[in-house]
């Protein structure tokens, strides 16, 4: 009986034992999945700011600067975009014998030195685009020169295009360089011509040749 009394006690100790055990075991192993997962967390905090404020900072539109533009220098350009030849030319003193001879207008049986270039094209209409930006400054019918518009720019340089049919433009009109403006037609003073352009530059009052100021800048031209 005293034996059986000893097994029974040591069978209900050992249960204890085990039970106890079992549950620092469980303990233990709670504790440290918590703390492996607390670490996991702190560790992924930083990199989770990170993320953000990058993002922030490059969806931030005051930090974005803008791409500067070019500028761009205007040329003066031909005054037509066909294959115009040149009927008379500008009488330039520094010029052959042979072009100045070819830059005379014979009107009423007087010579007179032609203060633009005349253009034709094949005895045809053309359309007349304006070689610079700048305003209608003027508008006119001329007794000897026909329909005639005259362009001037910041700078005070002036176009002058003449012995025009179909005004596309008026007075006191902004318009841009290559802007269709007119199409070609005649003139009393340029009549052998047929359908032509006559034109002209000024500056301060004195007249330059044409030919000489193509593809060349404003500054260039009154510089």
């Amino acid at each position: 009986m005293n034996s059986f009394m000893k097994i029974a006690k040591w069978v209900k100790s050992s249960s204890f034992g085990l039970i106890l055990t079992s549950i620092a075991l469980v303990f233990v192993i709670c504790v440290g999945i918590i703390i492996n997962q607390a670490n996991s967390i702190e560790v992924a905090k930083p990199t989770a700011s990170v993320m953000v404020q990058d993002s922030l900072s490059e969806s931030t539109p005051s930090q974005i600067e803008p791409t500067p533009q070019p500028t761009i220098i205007e040329k003066i350009q031909l005054p037509f975009t066909v294959n115009a030849t040149i009927a008379r030319y500008f009488f330039d003193s520094s010029d052959s014998i042979e072009i100045k001879s070819q830059a005379l207008v014979n009107y009423d049986n007087k010579f007179i030195p032609s203060l633009g270039v005349d253009y034709i094209y094949e005895n045809e209409q053309f359309e007349v685009v304006s070689s610079f930006e700048g305003v209608v400054v003027e508008k006119r019918n001329d007794t000897l020169y026909g329909l005639t518009i005259v362009v001037e720019n910041e700078e005070g340089l002036k176009a002058h295009y003449s012995g025009l049919s179909n005004v596309k433009v008026f007075e006191n009109e902004a318009i841009k360089q290559g802007q269709v403006i007119a199409t070609s037609g005649e003139s009393v003073i340029n009549a052998n011509l047929g359908n032509h352009l006559h034109f002209a530059i000024e500056y301060q009052d004195a007249f330059l040749n044409p030919l000489k100021i193509y593809n060349k800048t404003i500054d260039e031209v009154i510089g």
